[in-house]
């Protein structure tokens, strides 16, 4: 769904917007919670506050597009977090700010949000490292393997 590319073009760790999306809607691209007590709603799979339309209209981007395009929500979604770390810092607080924005008022739903994140990041970021060891070539594992194999065979085990 794009994270790599947003995250590279707008200078933010993929993870950490797929994060967002995995919180956010499950990944599913076409979500919509219309349900926000302020009466906006949110869509597609980075679920886009409804706030944003009137700046989105002036890039040619829609509510039809954010759930027809996961690429185009993808990168809406880095959009809306880059301008949270310029406006106040890149640091948990704004990766709260996606969910609430910024007002004090929402300061403890804020911080829960942001650790919800965190843990979600904290979890991909191991996955990758597990799987980047995995897969990484394994200079001296052979001989390794071999000389455990051959020391199990002479002990008789």
């Amino acid at each position: 769904m794009c994270f790599d590319q947003a995250g590279k073009d707008y200078q933010i760790d993929p993870l950490l917007l797929m994060s967002i999306s995995i919180k956010e809607s499950h990944l599913v691209p076409d979500a919509i919670n219309g349900l926000n007590r302020n009466g906006t709603e949110d869509v597609c799979g980075m679920q886009v506050n409804s706030s944003h339309y009137g700046k989105l209209k002036n890039f040619n981007i829609t509510r039809e597009r954010l759930l027809n395009d996961p690429c185009i929500c993808v990168y809406t979604g880095a959009w809306v977090l880059a301008h949270n770390f310029r406006s106040y810092g890149k640091n948990w607080d704004s990766v709260g700010m996606y969910n609430t924005g910024p007002s004090k008022k929402l300061i403890t739903q804020r911080k829960a949000y942001a650790q919800d994140i965190k843990n979600i990041y904290r979890v991909l970021l191991a996955r990758k490292k597990l799987l980047s060891e995995r897969l990484a070539p394994s200079a001296g594992k052979e001989h390794e393997i071999k000389t455990a194999e051959t020391a199990s065979l002479n002990s008789g085990q």
